[in-house]
């Protein structure tokens, strides 16, 4: 039976042969001393990590080779013997998920070999959450100590990782480093190596796009029809179809053709490009400001750290038209209501809206809101189609409904999704995105206009490339990270973003998501800016020969992490200090012998009117006695 290998602590010469490290492994397995507790917890002390062994008629010692002593009672031994007294548990299966990877294409199954796991993942970014299985559901899958929960936990793959499966309270003597052995989890080891792709490609996929008779792509308002070959490069599938396309954007889009300009396309049935969900209706950005192609990339990666609705993807490619090359683009989808972007159960009654200043659709699929005369674009549905229960007046009497009871000071708790606004503006902030004060670019949608139920929900991110610093200086990455972003702008219509920002529901709430990236998320961004410059650095360069932008991404992607880091901890120290309130366990705003009552009745019987964030006085991540004794050390205090 295998398991968790533990090096030779008396050492082994360099020059032996490998059957000779076969044949000593087998010795120190034959000479491990397996302790069965009656309570079912196994300890195994390999002889080679032990100065000696001692059994009376009462209890049984180990004396580890640092001198350290372990004895047992006989009286609580089950077994004491050479042999593995019970079967170890194993994983049966192992992958990752792309619903809980937001990176991937595509799901990445593992091929289990013995102890060796290998997964190939098609996707930009090291960090992954698995999922598996193991043989016995009271099993436990470890990773340097710390217990795995399939689905949940997320660990950097850029070299393999070492998984222990076994018993919670199963332990091992093993080396500790500098001559200490300590008892460390048992179990059956597997290594899993994850295979990146991305890390040995040399260019990113290319896109070519050839419109009937070699056609110039001049106009945003009509569609040409076209050939489309996308080459994955190795990494992402590639695929050949017909499509239409046509220009889009309003500030990035010019004129000319020949210039840098960003497209839309649409085909007659749903395609999975580049591997991503299958959808008709897709984007190439340009990107053509100076500076501009980490942006989107990263305010994504963002946006999906921090649990935003439909997030897009965003794949750098190299873009051809009529054979004329155009530059490094991202490919992503378009939002809308599709199976690729806000997928939605029933389009009839759902609605999908953008507050944008450009204010450009049809007079049938926009009004100006009261209050705060708000440009309303409606994206979805499109009432001409006739396939939708709603109406113009029927939408606009709602969401004027809800800007009414904000104006008012009134709760919009049964207007908007407040968790998802919370996130929405943490976003924004972080980002230092002003987009929303203009207004430019901000969705919101419904999922059913016509339940009192539903409600409206911030979302999704987009237009990422007026963040970072450039609204203010015309430069990324450069700006302080200490701005105030509520103070630093001087738009007419900015009022409605200032009165969701000051609802004390919707900060406190930021302070426990700022509280929850800073743990979960900051890392992962933070190696995310690197990451996807060295898989696009191809693609970066060669821009440089059909157009302007001469920056030296290399040194960007490091500022960038830099600047993300030091603005999250800006943003995390200044929520922490105005919406803190340990130990106000019922959120009324006073801490008093109240919340010792709703805490007690929590741990007592799962009591639901507990504030979680708050009833973790003493800030361990968990909820338990220790926080009542600290609560009264906190009340005593006072």
């Amino acid at each position: 039976m295998f398991h968790k290998a533990h090096p030779t602590c008396k050492g082994v010469s360099r020059t032996l042969t490998v059957l000779a490290f076969i044949a000593a492994a087998l010795i120190c397995q034959a000479a491990d001393h397996y302790v069965l507790f009656k309570s079912g917890q196994l300890y195994v002390f390999p002889d080679d990590c032990l100065s000696g062994m001692t059994t009376s008629n009462q209890q049984v010692t180990f004396t580890a080779l640092d001198g350290a002593v372990y004895s047992y009672s006989l009286a609580s031994i089950q077994s004491l013997g050479n042999q593995l007294p019970k079967e170890l548990p194993t994983i049966t299966s192992y992958k990752f998920n792309n619903k809980y990877n937001y990176q991937m294409v595509t799901d990445a199954i593992g091929t289990i070999n013995h102890h060796t796991i290998e997964v190939n993942v098609v996707g930009i970014g090291k960090r992954l959450t698995a999922s598996f299985e193991l043989s016995s559901p009271s099993a436990i899958a470890l990773v340097d100590g710390d217990v795995q929960t399939s689905h949940v936990s997320r660990l950097r793959f850029d070299h393999p990782r070492e998984y222990t499966v076994g018993y919670s309270g199963d332990l091992i003597l093993s080396p500790n480093g500098e001559g200490k052995w300590s008892m460390k989890p048992f179990g059956n080891v597997y290594n899993v190596h994850v295979i990146f792709p991305t890390d040995h490609s040399t260019m990113v996929p290319r896109i070519d796009i050839n419109t009937v008779g070699g056609e110039n792509i001049s106009s945003k308002e009509y569609y040409l029809d076209a050939e489309i070959i996308i080459n994955g490069a190795g990494v992402f599938p590639s695929m050949t179809d017909s499509v239409k396309v046509r220009g889009r954007g309003n500030s990035s889009w010019s004129s000319d053709p020949n210039a840098k300009n960003p497209y839309r396309l649409k085909f007659d049935h749903k395609v999975k490009p580049l591997g991503l969900t299958k959808g008709k209706s897709w984007v190439l950005l340009a990107n053509n400001i100076t500076g501009s192609m980490l942006t989107n990339a990263i305010g994504m990666k963002a946006a999906s750290l921090m649990g935003l609705p439909a997030v897009n993807h965003i794949i750098p490619v190299e873009l051809y038209v009529n054979g004329k090359y155009k530059g490094s683009y991202n490919f992503t989808e378009k939002v809308g209501f599709s199976n690729n972007s806000v997928d939605i159960d029933d389009e009839t009654v759902a609605t999908l809206l953008e507050l944008d200043r450009y204010y450009d659709e049809d007079v049938t699929q926009k009004f100006i809101s009261s209050p705060y005369s708000l440009p309303v674009n409606i994206k979805e549905p499109t009432f001409a189609d006739g396939t939708t229960e709603l109406t113009l007046k029927t939408i606009r009497q709602k969401f004027n409904s809800f800007l009414y009871d904000l104006s008012h000071g009134e709760d919009i708790s049964n207007w908007v999704d407040l968790d998802m606004l919370a996130r929405y503006l943490m976003l924004n902030e972080f980002l230092c995105n002003y987009e929303l004060f203009h207004p430019k670019s901000t969705y919101l949608y419904n999922e059913n206009l016509l339940s009192d139920s539903s409600k409206f929900i911030f979302g999704p991110a987009w237009d990422l490339d007026y963040c970072f610093g450039y609204q203010t200086n015309t430069n990324y990455f450069y700006c302080d990270t200490g701005i105030d972003y509520c103070s630093a702008t001087s738009f007419s219509l900015k009022q409605f973003v200032l009165d969701l920002m000051q609802i004390e529901q919707v900060r406190t709430r930021i302070y426990g998501l700022w509280k929850d990236f800073m743990s979960n998320g900051m890392d992962e961004l933070y190696e995310f800016c690197t990451d996807y410059q060295q898989y696009a650095s191809p693609s970066l360069i060669n821009d440089r020969t059909a157009n302007t932008d001469r920056t030296n991404y290399t040194l960007q992607a490091p500022r960038a992490a830099n600047w993300l880091l030091h603005r999250a901890n800006h943003l995390y120290t200044y929520y922490r200090k105005h919406y803190y309130r340990p130990g106000d366990v019922n959120n009324d705003y006073v801490v008093n012998i109240d919340d010792l009552t709703v805490l007690i009745d929590y741990l007592l019987s799962g009591g639901n009117d507990c504030n979680i964030l708050f009833a973790d006085v003493d800030e361990n991540g968990r909820i338990s006695i220790n926080d009542i004794t600290a609560l009264i050390d906190l009340l005593l205090s006072q």
